[in-house]
């Protein structure tokens, strides 16, 4: 038999969880630790189609979009990469969510709280005693008060629970945690005697039948790799930009002279790895994402190259 796909692949995890939305509105429920009688009863996936031209693209972000029967909207997700501007970009896609809403003529009382769910799988925080973190609009001096609940990001760290698994033993979210690092890793027999959470069980039969279906596989494994090829991309751009900066550093002779060479040589660096990934075919929205340059100086490099 062979071995289980992991949940933290993205395709995988967009690919559970959306085509089960019993688990999915069990998932929500444990992290926003509700109540017997304020639980989510029902979800629906408002982007759960994945095209087998998506999977190749390595910077696309394989999300899942949901509503309950209240209205509150929901961007769930697990982020496999770690990129510079995953903050900003986390923050942009939960507005732009939460302004969908209002069409033109409605009132604002028609808006509905946004939530975000991210699972990440490497540390934002790194030196910070927790794994889960919970981020929403408050007053700087007294936290407490909060402008409003409608917009909320939960974090959740992946390689930070495994550390302080003892610690916090408190949360309902602490089995789901435990299935995304080690569902792939675990026989039936772990299953059935560690998940005490119905709809986790259910989650890892699921699990099972993805793994045991071809084609799932096969557009799996081709997701991982489009990620490894993502890394190696990137690493090489880093590595490439910081020995030009040394080098011209050197030149100049003077320690101020290489902190100046490393800063420009990562900026020419950076705007060779836009022109490959333009050449890619990569969206200008995505490339401004990696790269950290705003989209008026990326189309200015595009401009540029057709001179």
């Amino acid at each position: 038999m062979k071995s289980l796909l992991t949940p933290k692949n993205d395709f995988v995890f967009k690919k559970l969880f959306s085509s089960n939305v019993e688990i999915l509105a069990n998932l929500i429920n444990c992290v926003l630790e509700t109540y017997e009688n304020s639980k989510i009863i029902s979800v629906v996936v408002k982007n759960s189609d994945i095209r087998p031209d998506e999977i190749k693209k390595k910077f696309i972000i394989l999300d899942i979009h949901a509503v309950d029967e209240t209205g509150r909207e929901y961007d769930i997700e697990m982020q496999v990469r770690k990129y510079e501007n995953y903050p900003k970009r986390s923050l942009y896609y939960l507005c732009k969510m939460y302004g969908g809403q209002l069409q033109a003529g409605h009132d604002y009382t028609e808006l509905h709280p946004v939530i975000g769910i991210h699972f990440l799988d490497y540390e934002q925080f790194p030196g910070h005693p927790e794994f889960h973190y919970r981020f929403r609009i408050a007053d700087i001096r007294y936290p407490g008060l909060s402008l409003n609940e409608d917009l909320i990001l939960h974090i959740f760290e992946l390689p930070g629970f495994e550390r302080r698994i003892d610690e916090n033993k408190k949360e309902s979210v602490m089995e789901w945690l435990h299935f995304f690092n080690n569902a792939h890793k675990e026989g039936e027999k772990a299953m059935r005697e560690h998940y005490t959470n119905p709809a986790v069980k259910k989650a890892f039969n699921a699990l099972e039948a993805l793994s045991a279906d071809e084609k799932t596989r096969e557009m799996a494994e081709r997701r991982e790799k489009a990620l490894k090829d993502e890394r190696m991309f990137l690493n090489e751009a880093r590595k490439k930009g910081w020995e030009l900066g040394v080098q011209e550093g050197r030149e100049e002779g003077k320690k101020e002279g290489i902190k100046e060479g490393i800063k420009e040589g990562i900026k020419e660096n950076r705007i060779e790895m836009v022109k490959r990934m333009l050449s890619k075919g990569i969206p200008v929205e995505d490339v401004s994402e990696i790269s950290g340059l705003k989209i008026e100086e990326i189309e200015a490099i595009m401009r540029d190259g057709e001179r």
